[in-house]
């Protein structure tokens, strides 16, 4: 091929398959919580990484976002290791940077096994059964000095790490080794269908404080404030075109406000 006939392939090329330049690029971190965010890279990536991708890839940001254990990535991205923490809440790390627009929120399920009698109806409840719980997550006060005070007591609370501690927290009620087990009540189903184990639990109450789920940015990162800005402004403008109920339908779920 003459030289002349390549460069101008070479120019149609570019022409018609641009490559993205990123101005820059913010890293996001969590363990697995769908379907607020779920597997990297993949079709449904959860709706807490669908709505950061659409605001800052808007605003020239490219997103990566990465799993690792919940108390790794709130050590990590508080030492500025990563840029920030998916699925946050004001207490999980009250150091953080946090955007003005919360991305949903959360009330505490508590699921049992499908012929279990018990039912959560107030906090002395949780006395009667052994309660399977994951490090670091944010339960509620009263429960978090719960689970401290009786952490080394496993016939009265199990706490889960590592990986994928909800899908292994399922399968120790499963198979009788806890009682119950507490979490979001939309990721409990979430990860419950996926397991194909939905008509073997239950739902045995709900707590009754509300908190809101975030993206909250590390305190060490200069750029934190600026991306909380820009997150709040994103969300306002997502929910106002109608693109927010967009991304939450694609997990079977609906606008909070």
């Amino acid at each position: 091929m003459p030289i002349r006939s390549l460069t101008i392939s070479v120019i149609i090329l570019l022409l018609f398959c641009p490559t993205i330049v990123w101005a820059e690029t913010v890293t996001l971190v969590a363990d697995e919580w769908p379907p607020f965010n779920a597997t990297p890279n993949t079709s449904e990536e959860g709706v807490l990484v669908d709505v950061a991708r659409a605001v800052f890839e808007k605003n020239g940001i490219q997103v990566s976002y990465k799993l690792i254990p919940w108390r790794r990535a709130v050590e990590l991205t508080r030492m500025g290791t990563y840029h920030g923490l998916i699925g946050a809440s004001k207490t999980d790390a009250p150091d953080f940077i946090f955007p003005s627009e919360e991305l949903s929120r959360n009330v505490i399920s508590f699921y049992v096994r499908k012929d279990s009698p018990w039912v959560f109806r107030n906090k002395s409840d949780i006395e009667s059964v052994s309660l399977g719980v994951i490090a670091g997550y944010d339960y509620r006060q009263w429960l978090l000095d719960y689970i401290e005070a009786h952490k080394n007591e496993p016939r009265k609370i199990q706490v889960m790490t590592g990986h994928q501690p909800l899908q292994r927290n399922i399968m120790k009620l499963l198979n009788n080794r806890i009682d119950a087990i507490v979490d979001n009540e939309a990721v409990i189903l979430h990860v419950a269908r996926r397991m194909d184990v939905t008509n073997q639990i239950k739902l045995a109450g709900h707590g009754s404080e509300i908190a809101y789920i975030y993206i909250a940015f590390s305190p060490k990162h200069a750029d934190s404030q600026r991306y909380a800005r820009m997150l709040s402004a994103g969300v306002v403008q997502l929910r106002r075109t109608g693109q927010l109920a967009v991304i939450l339908s694609r997990y079977g779920l609906k606008d909070w406000k």
